[in-house]
């Protein structure tokens, strides 16, 4: 085999004649087969290019850098191998976050040049098994925990403030967790998961790509789309004592109750967001499109995912162009 080609253990191209939607570009030929559902455009965009050269297409259509740099993944025979390709500074075939520190300046440009493949995070088994997170873990985890926490929390509420009519100030106290939850959700996400290492600190690379980085390298690895549980009960702990010096002790848990409501559901949203096919003109539709635009042209903008809210607030909100025709995932 060609050496400067990577194998197909490297990259994730399906060969069978079941799996082919093969179209050109630049006199080469790409099988996108498995990426159709994730195309941000949708599957009836791309269909009526099937065996047909792109590259007029991909330029009127304006597509991103990270787009042209994505379709090397499915380029027939294996991704070739170039001064131009970032993947030639990293091994797949070993653990990623190890690697990673050593990028140093180009670590930035790097995270944010997608690839369509599975991503494996530590060498211990141990530690990788607690970062894999299959989409259903999260509610089984967390709704149980909320559930109780709602409960004490309204017989605490009840025995200090000796209230006969729970039930109001209960639900506002839960709903206001919940409000919290979007504020927190939104700056987690624009000034902590997004922000920029210098390239000089190897720690900071590794854990921004422990964080989120990762999920931005490998956005269709549905491994890593939910937060695993161990981080985010540290996350979760920390948000708690901090809630405390803000928040009377008669409301405190129901708070943190509907935080965590909060967050249950904006970790299904993402999920959705990625592997869902929401309908034309729906509450989800919206947000998927604008959620790949965050992903595949804006990486500084569009920080909200279960609301655009928080955006519109601090300016960061992506406006999304009228499309001709609706987009079918």
């Amino acid at each position: 085999m060609d050496e400067n080609r990577m194998s197909q253990n490297d990259t994730c191209i399906y060969d069978g004649e079941d799996t082919k939607f093969k179209i050109d570009y630049e006199s080469n030929t790409y099988n996108i087969y498995q990426f159709l559902n994730n195309h941000p455009g949708g599957v009836n965009y791309v269909k009526p290019y099937e065996s047909k050269d792109v590259a007029q297409p991909m330029r009127r259509y304006d597509h991103s850098k990270a787009a042209y740099y994505l379709l090397k993944e499915y380029q027939q025979g294996g991704r070739k191998k170039d001064e131009d390709d970032l993947e030639r500074l990293v091994d797949w075939n070993k653990p990623m976050l190890s690697q990673v520190g050593k990028l140093g300046t180009k670590y930035s440009e790097w995270v944010i040049s997608p690839v369509d493949r599975r991503l494996r995070l530590f060498d211990s088994d141990l530690l990788e098994y607690l970062t894999i997170t299959p989409w259903y873990v999260v509610p089984m985890i967390w709704i149980p925990i909320i559930i109780y926490l709602a409960v004490i929390g309204t017989k605490k509420y009840i025995h200090i403030t000796k209230d006969a009519s729970p039930f109001i100030p209960v639900v506002l106290s839960i709903s206001e967790g919940i409000v919290l939850w979007t504020l927190i959700e939104y700056s987690l996400h624009r000034w902590v998961f997004h922000m920029e290492p210098s390239g000089k600190s190897k720690s900071m690379i590794y854990f921004h790509f422990a964080i989120h980085g990762l999920h931005h390298k490998v956005p269709f690895d549905s491994r890593r789309l939910v937060f695993p549980p161990f981080p985010a009960a540290i996350i979760t702990f920390t948000i708690y004592k901090l809630t405390s010096l803000f928040f009377c002790d008669s409301t405190h848990l129901l708070v943190i109750a509907g935080g965590l409501l909060g967050y249950v559901v904006y970790d299904m949203i993402h999920f959705y967001l990625h592997h869902g096919a929401p309908d034309e003109n729906s509450y989800f539709y919206h947000l998927k499109r604008y959620h790949n635009q965050h992903h595949f042209a804006h990486h500084n903008s569009g920080f909200g995912i279960s609301s655009v809210f928080w955006d519109k607030i601090f300016g960061t909100a992506l406006h999304l162009r009228k499309l001709a025709k609706s987009i079918k995932w």
